[in-house]
């Protein structure tokens, strides 16, 4: 028989044979493909049929990046799964090679699960994420998300995913499969273990460097390359993290004598065999440095837009702008749909911000009472408002008798402005055409008033100076739109709901209705998000090296109930190897997270002061909250479990005949 073909055969007997194991082989390698390919097919779907969709070369490197980190997660938390595949198969292997099998034929064998494994999770993990995909863009639709349009899958990216579960699994059964070629066969019959190899010192240098150059690449590159700086600089202190992680976990076994018995021989135990602690404390650390980074720029930011968060109308007034075309017909269906609520009908002279329908451009006047220097507003809910006191209390969210008393008076109220000169100010009507703004005609001396503050409107305009304007520019008052003013009622969330219902079946867009509620967002989602992918990566890599460690201590669990050990010190012994594991990858994540995330709060976070919003330097949110739950919680949650699967009952070790 072909070695290939024998190496499958035995392959498939193991994995049908150590079911717990293959499942969670599978699970680590196909989770990832299934998030990939249903993006993959999610972006395909709702991206313009025929339209080619393309990358700028900083977002192509950052999921270049993204990709490989994936990788490099999934060979970390898998080869130890592998190893311990190896471990347990030790016997079975050396039988293979007394009965004349070569180093060859064993990493054919270690490499063939690898192979079968990788090619069964990336096939189930793709049809998983076709059917995630569909499954949740027909819940967004649902819910109300604008049509995705036809269901599309990205064949050609999904077949390069692929092909990367499948290395993905030969990779991480690549050092197993090395190890099994040289494996004392004598040894391995017997029952004796091998000794631990020499770690490689040219390693923690090298990795050392790369730590510095991120740190500092973190820091400088945000100056010109602004995000992608952070990444590059992220990446760098992660890989030499992962390079550095078996020095590190021999370093801290010379730390073990100050600790008590079951902690001091967990810790001595994980220095001594490095090739199987050293990839699950890489594997937690690159995933919490790059959780603790995004878990800082995204706190930071989200700070940053609660800073930024300006009111658009007065707190619980409310304004519905319908399409142009069908603003009249809207008020009786809005009134019907809230009875005995008043509606304020918003009529305008239009402006820079106004819509217009016609396709002829020079029939698109539009009205400005300042002249271009002025400081105005960067967002008008309406830009002229046509009315009087009852408008500008909506609009303002109080009664101000300085605006009551000018617009009584028929003079046009001013927003944002300089105080006009000599108390008059002049009309500008203007068209654009040929991408160029023409003037259409001027009406001067119009009385009008500076007022303070800002309802996000340009001016209010008195009913008969607006017809004056109307009447010269040819133009004419129109409704721009409908408001409650809070004074009035506050509009529940149970009224919004059945106000855009109305608003449905004139418009498809939803975005026409606003009620001002103040910043209402939050950042508990993501923060749980976060923690949940720490947790989960935290406390798989854990288990998993707890278990390959549990598999290689038998006999020194069996010498301490010769001598006289309590039962439960071997449940300590492997709540202590977990929580070992996990607090050195959980806070050696943290520490190298913290710069990148430090470093990207400044292309995030700095505002120039533009669109109304003053400036500021970097804002920076650290979520000590969420990092504490990783360094401590993590750990302490990875002990207790590991304590409850672990049975106290110390085995004896073999009796030999005399």
């Amino acid at each position: 028989m072909n070695r290939y073909a024998f190496a499958l055969r035995m392959a498939r007997q193991d994995a049908l044979r150590a079911k717990g194991r293959t499942a969670l082989v599978l699970c680590m390698i196909g989770l990832p493909i299934c998030v990939v390919v249903a993006l993959a097919v999610i972006r395909k779907t709702a991206s313009e049929p025929g339209v080619q969709a393309t990358a700028a070369p900083a977002e192509s490197a950052i999921l270049a990046m993204i990709v490989a980190m994936a990788v490099l997660q999934v060979v970390l938390l898998a080869g130890p799964a592998f190893v311990v595949d190896v471990r347990r198969r030790r016997r079975e292997l050396a039988l293979v090679a007394a009965s004349g099998g070569a180093g060859r034929h064993l990493r054919a064998v270690v490499l063939a699960s690898g192979l079968l494994l990788g090619g069964i999770a990336a096939v189930a993990g793709t049809a998983l994420g076709i059917v995630a995909a569909a499954v949740t863009m027909r819940v967004a639709e649902a819910n109300g998300a604008e049509p995705f349009g036809p269901f599309r899958v990205p064949w050609s990216a999904v077949a390069v995913t692929i092909l990367v579960g499948v290395v993905t699994g030969l990779l991480a059964a690549m050092i197993p499969a090395r190890q099994a070629a040289r494996m004392d066969v004598v040894a391995a019959l017997a029952g004796r273990r091998e000794p631990p190899g020499r770690a490689r010192r040219g390693w923690p240098a090298v990795g050392g460097v790369l730590v510095l150059a991120g740190v500092v690449g973190s820091l400088a590159g945000v100056r010109s390359l602004h995000e992608f700086g952070a990444a590059l600089g992220a990446a760098a202190i992660i890989f030499g993290l992962v390079l550095a992680c078996p020095w590190l976990v021999g370093a801290t076994g010379r730390l073990a004598h100050r600790l008590p018995l079951p902690l001091r021989l967990a810790v001595r135990d994980g220095a001594r065999n490095r090739a199987r602690t050293a990839p699950a404390v890489a594997a937690i650390t690159a995933a919490v440095a790059g959780i603790t980074a995004l878990a800082i720029g995204g706190a930071s930011d989200f700070r940053q837009e609660q800073v930024d968060y300006r009111a658009e109308l007065p707190m619980g007034s409310t304004v519905i702008r319908p399409p142009a075309d069908k603003a009249d017909a809207v008020g009786p269906a809005l009134q019907g749909a809230l009875p005995g609520v008043p509606l304020i009908t918003l009529r305008a002279l239009p402006g820079e911000g106004s819509t217009c329908m016609d396709p002829d451009t020079s029939r698109c006047k539009s009205v400005a009472f300042t002249p271009d220097d002025d400081e105005m507003s960067g967002f008008n809910i309406v830009d002229n408002v046509v009315g009087g006191a009852r408008e500008a209390r909506m609009l303002l969210g109080r009664d101000d008798p300085a605006v009551t008393a000018a617009l009584g008076e028929g003079k046009i109220v001013l927003f944002g402005a300089r105080p006009p000169a000599d108390g008059k100010v002049t009309a500008t009507i203007s068209y654009w055409a040929d991408d160029q703004e023409q003037t259409a005609g001027t009406v001067e001396d119009l009385p009008a008033v500076a007022a303070e503050g800002d309802p996000n409107v340009a001016a209010i305009v008195p009913p008969k100076v607006a017809e004056r304007i109307a009447e010269r520019a040819d133009l004419a008052v129109r409704t721009e739109g409908y408001g409650i003013d809070r004074a009035d009622h506050r509009v529940t969330p149970a009224e919004e709901a059945r106000l855009k219902k109305t608003l449905a079946a004139f418009t498809p867009h939803d975005d026409l209705f606003y009620v001002e509620r103040g910043f209402t967002d939050s950042y508990d989602k993501p923060t749980l998000l976060l923690g949940a992918a720490a947790a989960i990566m935290a406390l798989g890599a854990s288990l998993i090296a707890t278990s390959l460690a549990a598999a290689d201590a038998r006999p020194d669990v069996a010498t301490l109930a010769a001598v006289g050990a309590r039962p439960r010190t071997r449940r300590l012994l492997t709540m202590g190897q977990a929580a070992f594991i996990a607090v050195l990858g959980c806070w050696l994540g943290i520490a190298g997270g913290l710069v990148p995330g430090l470093a990207v709060t400044r292309p995030l976070t700095e505002s120039p002061g533009d669109s109304g919003v003053p400036g500021h330097g970097a804002i920076v949110d650290v979520p000590w909250l969420l990092l504490l739950a990783i360094g401590f919680g993590i750990p302490l949650v990875a002990a207790c479990f590991a304590g409850v699967v672990t049975g106290s009952r110390l085995p004896m070790g073999r009796r030999v005949q005399a």
